[in-house]
């Protein structure tokens, strides 16, 4: 799977200076996903309908953006989607930092994923039932940044 799109997308509002975020329409069933216009709404539905149905069932908590993202990518990986971009960058090229993890982070990565099954239950009720690949401890690992103090 690659992630170039899935990053992206993501992190459009923050990226769209020219954007003010009151003005980027939203999508009108969750209320969360944001968009530079009509176009660009109707060409991510494919990819966001399923988050979309996890947002709504999960209102009134909101996961962390963490959780959504994994959630997109384990999405995008069902999917088996393809974009242009996806000649860049792929999920197995990303290293997974684990090993140099300390308990702490690591007990974090564990609660994300639980978080992430609560999340995505309404779609996927059964994580185990994924393609061994998908191993979402792994997925935190890969995009979750290590800081050093």
């Amino acid at each position: 799977i690659y992630l170039i799109d899935i990053l992206f997308s993501f992190s459009l509002p923050s990226l769209s200076s020219h954007f003010s975020k009151e003005r980027l329409p939203r999508c009108s069933q969750c209320k969360i996903a944001r968009y530079c216009g009509a176009h660009c709404q109707k060409e991510a539905w494919l990819d966001h309908k399923r988050e979309c149905k996890c947002i709504k069932d999960i209102d009134p908590n909101f996961p962390p953006d963490s959780v959504r993202l994994v959630g997109r990518i384990i999405f995008k990986v069902l999917r088996q989607s393809v974009c242009p971009s996806e000649e860049l960058y792929s999920l197995s090229d990303l290293q997974s930092n684990v090993d140099e993890l300390s308990e702490d982070m690591k007990e974090g990565l564990r609660h994300l994923a639980k978080t992430l099954q609560m999340y995505l239950k309404v779609e996927i009720q059964d994580v185990s039932q994924l393609l061994p690949a998908l191993d979402i401890f792994q997925i935190f690992a890969k995009v979750s940044v290590k800081r050093d103090c």
